[in-house]
């Protein structure tokens, strides 16, 4: 009597080819269908158990729930420890001083309606908190330009009530109609990479992350030597990065596209004017006592948050790279001491 040969659907080739497999497939699926990193694991899974038994043979009902149990574990863990890894990595690059620089803006002519158009516009690659790289021109028209170039001063607050979000609100809604061919830039991208929301947030947000911080002051721009050390030091390395003579210290999100000089709130008004004209409900969160202005967006995510009106608003720094939503600079991350004065929604 012979002995029965030993299946070799058990044992660890069993799972060897399975985990190959799923992460095989996890890739292929996320590179031809765009589905979201959940749903790509768990068809990768059923797929990579589909293969594994088609190359060694059915195992018993048992063992395939128990092997599908441990792919499930072992895919979900190692992403989760990733990112865990990857939030720590995130973590000490933000709290690098970014290397200033001044951007250039150039200027030339685009064709609309049979017109030659004079425009600025500056052509710009970057890359997401995950690595994918985007590029597009950020252009504004010279008309548009000049005629909202002065547009703060014919704000006129209110006797009472929130300053700073009804300011925000006015140059978002005075300017968003003149930032055309900006939201064009950025709905090809999501297109043309088949972007799902989040993605399409963080291919804005670190857009604006990559534009190297400028002071905008409401005084003229003084030499560096006139100044605490914190503004001192980057106004030594670059003594271009600061733009003055702007009422309340803030640039329109048009004027900052013409000369990519932005502090804090000029970009977060940028930022709100474009993810609010995409139908996100996004937020800006100011701090009297860290004097910083931030966004917030009502998504899906993990991190530092502000409830406002019942709704949680998900945290994201905007003035350098490498700030991935849901975090802060450990200087600036006491949720108590920000508040939100603008929502879209």
């Amino acid at each position: 009597m012979t002995n029965k040969p030993t299946s070799t659907s058990d044992g660890c080739l069993w799972i060897f080819i399975s985990i190959v497999c799923s992460v095989i497939g996890f890739g292929l699926i996320k590179i031809t269908t765009g589905l979201s990193d959940g749903i790509a694991g768990v068809f990768a899974i059923i797929v990579s158990i589909l293969v594994t038994i088609k190359l060694l043979g059915k195992p018993s009902a048992k063992l395939i729930f128990r092997q599908g149990v441990f792919l499930f574990l072992f895919f979900f863990g190692i992403k989760f420890i990733g990112g865990i890894f990857l939030n720590a990595l995130q973590t000490i690059h933000i709290e690098e001083p970014p290397s200033p620089s001044e951007e250039i803006v150039a200027t030339h002519t685009i064709i609309e309606n049979n017109d030659t158009i004079p425009v600025f516009s500056s052509y710009r690659t970057w890359r997401d908190n995950f690595g994918n790289q985007y590029n597009g021109a950020l252009t504004v028209r010279q008309q548009d330009y000049l005629s909202l170039e002065n547009s703060v001063a014919r704000f006129r607050p209110p006797a009472t009530g929130n300053f700073w979000g009804n300011l925000y609100l006015y140059m978002a809604k005075k300017d968003t109609p003149s930032l055309d061919l900006v939201l064009n830039t950025f709905n090809e991208i999501r297109k043309s990479e088949n972007l799902n929301q989040m993605e399409f947030a963080e291919m804005v947000v670190t857009c604006i992350q990559d534009i190297p911080y400028s002071f905008v002051f409401q005084e003229e721009c003084l030499p560096a030597n006139n100044y605490e050390r914190s503004i001192r030091t980057v106004l030594e390395d670059c003594p271009d990065c600061c733009i003055g003579n702007k009422l309340y210290g803030i640039q329109n999100p048009v004027s900052f596209l013409q000369n990519l000089k932005g502090d804090c709130d000029t970009r977060t008004v940028l930022a709100y004017a474009i993810l609010s004209h995409f139908k996100y409900d996004v937020a800006i969160v100011n701090s009297d006592f860290y004097k910083h202005s931030i966004i917030g967006i009502n998504l899906p995510a993990r991190g530092a948050t502000k409830v406002y009106n019942g709704k949680k608003y998900i945290l994201w720094e905007t003035t350098a790279k490498y700030y991935n939503v849901g975090v802060l600079p450990s200087n600036f991350n006491n949720v108590n001491h920000w508040n939100v004065v603008l929502t879209s929604k």
